[in-house]
């Protein structure tokens, strides 16, 4: 069983790389804070006879097998529920895209062909709208890491 989410592209294509299986769908490795999520706030289907269905845009996600939660009795999760999952989804982008491109940046590569080459990697379509956003996450982190950072001309 699936719930559905409406995920940005270059989320969407991380995620399938990541963690997609062989039916297409997301499915998240135990232990990980996406089935804390799903532990949380998975509740029993509102309208048991009109399950929701995929709509254009959204990407399937399978949920887990938990005891305290039997499937398929709790195969729902409202609205606000699914924006906590997404927010969850992107934290984890986001280490894994500093984790990799800090390094990169201090080997002083360009940071253009840098995080085309990561998206390639990380099975991101080869797309100007997902670089930018890939960029410009990438650049706050930078841009908050060196503001908390102390310079090296200041003395402690």
């Amino acid at each position: 069983m699936n719930i559905y989410l409406k995920l940005p592209k270059y989320l969407a294509d991380w995620c399938l790389h990541e963690y997609g299986n062989s039916q297409g769908a997301i499915c998240f490795p135990r232990g990980g804070a996406e089935i804390d999520v799903f532990e949380m706030w998975l509740e029993p289907q509102p309208d048991p006879e009109h399950p929701k269905m995929q709509q254009p845009g959204e990407f399937p996600i399978e949920i887990p097998v938990l005891k305290s939660k039997p499937l398929p009795t709790y195969c729902y999760m409202n609205e606000n529920a699914k924006k906590i999952l997404t927010h969850v989804i992107m934290v984890r982008l986001r280490v894994k895209l500093w984790h990799d491109l800090y390094r990169v940046e201090k080997l002083s590569l360009p940071i253009t062909d840098s995080i085309y080459a990561w998206m390639e990697c990380n099975g991101i379509e080869d797309d100007p709208r997902s670089w930018e956003a890939l960029r410009q996450m990438f650049m706050r982190q930078r841009k908050a890491y060196r503001k908390g950072k102390p310079s090296e001309k200041r003395k402690i």
